[in-house]
């Protein structure tokens, strides 16, 4: 531990836990908890519909299924039907 607080430029053993722990709850506090809703197709192209009409511009389909608590899976296949359907195209940044 002596090397480790030496090599990070800390004054004391106490300064290196306590910046381990304050970088840990940095961490923990970026992290998202995303709850995801048992939802159909239909319903999930209507969330992601609406949500696209109020937020125009370009969106991964991973973020609009973390943003509306979609499964990965029925997103897509809601984002695919969307397109389809010229209600949402394929878009680039």
């Amino acid at each position: 531990m002596d090397r480790a607080h030496t090599l990070m430029s800390l004054s004391s053993r106490s300064a290196f836990i306590r910046q381990a722990v304050l970088d840990k709850l940095e961490e923990i506090e970026a992290m998202r908890i995303i709850e995801v809703r048992d939802m159909s197709e239909a319903e999930a192209m209507r969330l992601i519909d609406r949500h696209l009409k109020k937020h125009p511009g370009v969106h991964y389909t991973s973020d609009l299924a973390d943003d509306l608590g979609i499964d990965l899976p029925v997103a897509f296949a809601a984002a695919q039907k969307l397109i389809e359907k010229g209600r949402a195209k394929v878009g680039r940044e």
